[in-house]
């Protein structure tokens, strides 16, 4: 009876043990859910490097015109205003906007994926936060670092839409560390 219940115990431990993946804390793993990854490299995407970027460097004036961020009347090379070192801010005369903020966080990751609109946008976990005309969309970049993109448009998609599009573009342009 005590041999038993003995391989019991231990059939039950290496189960749950199996169960847990066993690896390190940064191994990439298909069986953890969003929610409970912690790291970059848990999404099977390299960290960006922009803690030390200037947030208007990150959409280019071609990037801008192409979302719509910009009047068109503004002339060649049309750049983000800085609000602060951290946030650059693009306007049309439509009332469409984009401010885009650098986050300088170490648990970037988790705040990113603890919210109930998570996906993917390019492989880097994103949140997207709707209120009204306005959506905020996170995206974790690293393990220390997450941008914030936030968007006021009418445009029929929605503005989370917007959103979506500008992190794409920062992220399409970004070299990985």
């Amino acid at each position: 009876m005590r041999f038993t219940i003995l391989s019991a115990l231990l059939c039950a431990t290496a189960a749950a043990l199996a169960a847990c993946g066993g690896g390190e804390p940064g191994d990439v793993s298909k069986d953890v859910p969003m929610r409970e990854k912690r790291t970059i490299r848990q999404f099977a995407v390299s960290p960006l490097p922009v803690e030390k970027l200037k947030p208007c460097d990150l959409i280019s004036p071609e990037n801008a015109e192409e979302l719509g961020v910009v009047s068109p009347d503004r002339g060649p090379g049309p750049r983000g205003a800085a609000h602060t070192p951290t946030t650059c801010f693009w306007a049309n005369g439509d009332g469409e906007s984009v401010a885009l903020q650098i986050h300088n966080d170490t648990d970037s990751v988790r705040i990113v994926v603890l919210n109930d609109n998570v996906d993917l946008i390019r492989g880097y976990p994103a949140a997207k936060l709707p209120i009204g005309i306005s959506c905020i969309v996170y995206v974790a970049v690293s393990d220390s670092a997450y941008l914030t993109f936030q968007v006021i448009s009418q445009d029929r998609a929605g503005p989370c839409a917007l959103g979506v599009r500008a992190a794409q573009h920062v992220l399409a342009e970004m070299q990985p560390v």
